[in-house]
């Protein structure tokens, strides 16, 4: 199979040059346009997979924190992490067994918590029941929830990182 290179048509061999210089430009441009609505895809299917907020209240510093989270939970544990924020009543979505879900509906004062088991059991009832009734749950009265999800994640994410680490207080 042979492939036929178009040939650059000019009058001098100056012309000929710049036409193929701008021939190799256009496909050079094309394929950086291509390959950056990709990247901005990719993220905008990563960031509908691990953060839905039908309120639309959180800002970007709040998502990208979530994003964030996701990634390092992945990274670090090789467990997925979907929070869902509802405006009015949710149902949980079909989870796998290595997907920990926080779902939120503030307009009725409704927090989901799941756990994969092995972090639910790493974790602790305790500790998850804190999160719901001393963390999340209060936020709603108070308004303040988005920065609490963010308090919520990071305080999951050091007691992961202590239990991994074998910390004698566990």
């Amino acid at each position: 199979m042979r492939i036929n290179v178009p040939r650059v048509h000019g009058d001098t061999p100056k012309e000929k040059i710049i036409r193929s210089i701008a021939l190799v430009l256009v496909f050079a441009a094309v394929a950086w346009a291509f390959m950056a609505n990709n990247e901005r895809v990719i993220e905008k299917l990563n960031r509908e997979g691990s953060v839905y907020d039908e309120t639309h209240t959180l800002d970007n510093e709040q998502k990208k924190f979530i994003i964030s989270f996701t990634r390092a939970l992945k990274s670090e544990f090789g467990l997925s992490c979907k929070i869902h924020i509802y405006g009015g009543d949710f149902v949980v979505p079909e989870l796998d067994s290595k997907t920990m879900y926080i779902g939120l509906a503030p307009s009725i004062g409704e927090v989901e918590l799941r756990f994969p088991g092995m972090m639910r059991q790493a974790l602790g009832d305790d500790f998850i029941r804190a999160l719901k009734f001393e963390y999340l749950l209060p936020s709603f009265q108070i308004g303040d929830w988005p920065q609490e999800i963010q308090i919520v994640l990071a305080a999951i994410f050091e007691k992961l990182t202590e239990i991994q680490q074998g910390d004698p207080s566990q």
